[in-house]
């Protein structure tokens, strides 16, 4: 993930922290790297920024 900041691979950075969202065990950690992976989706407009706007708007963090 560091590499991928140092880089700005945006795109990566999604994957990954999708993939940290699903390796958390707290649901406000799971929301934190969620909001990132959509963050950085919006900025490079990733396929998953749909289904990650509907995820975190399910939970209630994004309106």
């Amino acid at each position: 993930m560091l590499e991928a900041h140092h880089n700005k691979n945006l795109s990566l950075l999604v994957e990954l922290y999708q993939e940290a969202a699903k390796n958390v065990s707290k649901e406000e950690e799971e929301n934190f790297f969620l909001v990132q992976a959509y963050t950085f989706a919006l900025e490079v407009s990733h396929s998953q920024t749909l289904f990650l706007r509907r995820e975190l708007v399910s939970r209630g963090v994004e309106e």
